[in-house]
């Protein structure tokens, strides 16, 4: 996250938003928030935000991320722990939805789990034709093209979203990637050009490892990041 704030100033954004999941697996969970709350983020509840609001919401997780979720609690502060119980599940801007999971606003559903008929279905019943989430921390595209339902993988470059197609934009992951490309992603949209640019940002995730594996977390999280 540090390292795609860096970024970020080179870059004219208007606005910063986060897809949720700003912690849960990542050993600084104190800092990531302060630092989405201090960049000004419009930030959305995530499944790892969500679990903080009830034992309900954390059955839905499997074991390893729950006992996760319970040491991620005892990590954040009062005001830490307030900001992410309260954060909206959906924010309309620039006549795009964002939301962590799938539309209109779960953020347990994963996107490669609906099949095709569901996602046309979306499509057909709302008057919004671009959507943005993450959840799943792959990058992908899901557009409608003649009525049929493509999925594709997004690469590192810059493409254009047409106006006069559905689409789901997958933004991937800055800190869990699952792509095998361990670099930081983030995508900085323009909504007058149409223009999408996915970028992706070089940190060293060795820092990251060692610190998981000091706080004694489950260690598949720090491998993940240490594969190439």
């Amino acid at each position: 996250m540090e390292a795609v704030a860096i970024d970020l100033r080179a870059r004219e954004v208007d606005r910063i938003v986060c897809l949720g999941d700003m912690i849960g697996y990542g050993p600084d969970p104190e800092g990531v928030v302060r630092l989405v709350r201090r960049l000004k983020c419009l930030a959305i509840l995530g499944n790892h935000e969500a679990a903080l609001q009830s034992t309900e919401a954390r059955r839905w997780m499997n074991f390893q991320a729950r006992e996760n979720n319970v040491r991620t609690e005892q990590l954040l502060g009062e005001e830490s722990l307030a900001y992410c119980r309260s954060l909206p599940r959906s924010v309309l801007l620039a006549e795009a939805l964002f939301v962590h999971g799938f539309p209109p606003e779960s953020v347990f559903i994963y996107l490669f789990r609906q099949t095709d008929r569901k996602i046309a279905e979306l499509f057909a019943s709302s008057p919004l034709s671009l959507y943005f989430v993450g959840h799943t921390h792959d990058l992908q595209l899901v557009r409608q093209t003649e009525g049929e339902i493509v999925r594709m993988p997004l690469a590192e470059g810059t493409i254009r979203l047409p106006e006069d197609m559905g689409q789901i934009v997958n933004a991937g992951s800055v800190g869990q990637p699952r792509d095998g490309d361990l670099r930081a992603k983030y995508l900085v949209w323009d909504s007058v050009t149409r223009l999408l640019q996915v970028l992706f940002v070089p940190y060293d995730c060795r820092i990251t490892v060692a610190k998981i594996r000091r706080l004694g977390f489950p260690d598949a999280y720090a491998e993940r990041l240490c594969r190439s």
